[in-house]
């Protein structure tokens, strides 16, 4: 290997190490120069490996990454993330220059997708959609070349869009910036649709309103479902009580991939560790109940629950479809507690 190093066919070799349970364990990365037979040679030469110094070893191998490879995806995606905005900003200064009769010549690219439910042409066939309110919505999308897109026609929410995220790597939710675009967005959520992010138009403005190239801007600026609740949710929210706090992090490991839930008292003390199945039925039974900290789903049937019971912080594994959190209780994950 030093030779390899000295002639440049090996870079630097980074190793992160911890140690839990006595044992030191740790992630060694070996860059390189190497044709795809001698890089699959020296991993096997690798794992062969049972002593390090005077103590026994063993190596195993993660994964082999080209990174030349994954560079050219990155260039590739960067070009036509460039080319999609370059053609948009010229749509901008043609659009601001043609009448209202221009506009209407687009409407011809909305298609019906079913009964009452219209979109792009692409709204079907492509592995990504987007989400808006209206019509006037979709055509603005259009003009910025996003064609995978379907309009949910206001708060009412087709079945057939809830079922057509459901066929998507990804999905992304378009809002107005006033209390509609949230409603939108949590009414999907409670209808079970799959949201994966979600952008606002500045408060007070409609997607419709939008330039092109503030509708790529837009998209650009969008988080993940789960942050986008929890900024809506943030306001006037009780702090989570630090003594309860304190112990479920150090539970976080002991529920954390066992299906397991613990309830706790208001003074930290653990009252029943029972499987997740029966969370719902034993909190049903309990009025003493401070605390759940679960390897599950937190729900909107859950959640309602533990406001009449008084719960005043529910961690569970990962949020659900949930569409109104109770300002007396504090929801986190576990992820959280790290």
């Amino acid at each position: 290997m030093k030779k390899l190093q000295k002639s440049g066919k090996l870079g630097r070799i980074d190793a992160e190490l911890r140690t839990e349970d006595k044992k030191t364990i740790g992630t060694v990365t070996i860059p390189n120069n190497l044709d795809q037979p001698t890089a699959a040679l020296l991993a096997a030469t690798l794992e062969s490996i049972e002593r390090v110094g005077p103590y026994d070893a063993r190596f195993k191998l993660i994964g082999v990454e080209d990174v030349r490879e994954e560079k050219r995806k990155k260039i590739m995606e960067r070009a036509k993330d460039i080319m999609q905005r370059w053609s948009a900003s010229q749509r901008s200064e043609v659009i601001q220059m043609i009448s209202k009769v221009g506009e209407v010549s687009d409407v011809g690219k909305i298609v019906s997708l079913a009964a009452d439910v219209e979109g792009g042409s692409e709204a079907e066939t492509s592995d990504t959609l987007f989400i808006v309110e209206g019509r006037a919505d979709l055509n603005t999308l259009l003009k910025a070349g996003v064609k995978n897109v379907v309009a949910t026609n206001g708060v009412n929410i087709p079945q057939y869009v809830v079922n057509l995220t459901h066929k998507k790597k990804e999905v992304t939710v378009l809002a107005d910036g006033d209390r509609v675009g949230d409603m939108i967005v949590r009414e999907l959520l409670r209808r079970g649709a799959k949201i994966d992010y979600v952008s606002k138009a500045p408060q007070g403005r409609e997607v419709e309103e939008m330039r092109p190239i503030e509708i790529l801007d837009l998209i650009n600026r969008r988080v993940d479902a789960k942050t986008f609740l929890a900024a809506s949710y943030a306001v006037a929210k009780p702090a989570a009580p630090e003594n309860l706090l304190n112990i479920m992090r150090t539970l976080r490991d002991r529920v954390k991939e066992t299906f397991m839930a613990i309830l706790l008292n208001e003074d930290g003390e653990i009252i029943e560790e029972i499987p997740v199945s029966q969370l719902f039925d034993r909190l049903s039974e309990l009025d003493n109940v401070a605390g759940v900290i679960f390897d599950g789903i937190i729900s909107q049937r859950l959640l309602d629950l533990a406001q009449s019971k008084n719960v005043k912080i529910m961690v569970g594994e990962r949020i659900g479809s949930v569409e109104k959190v109770p300002m007396e209780t504090v929801v986190k994950t576990l992820d959280d507690l790290k």
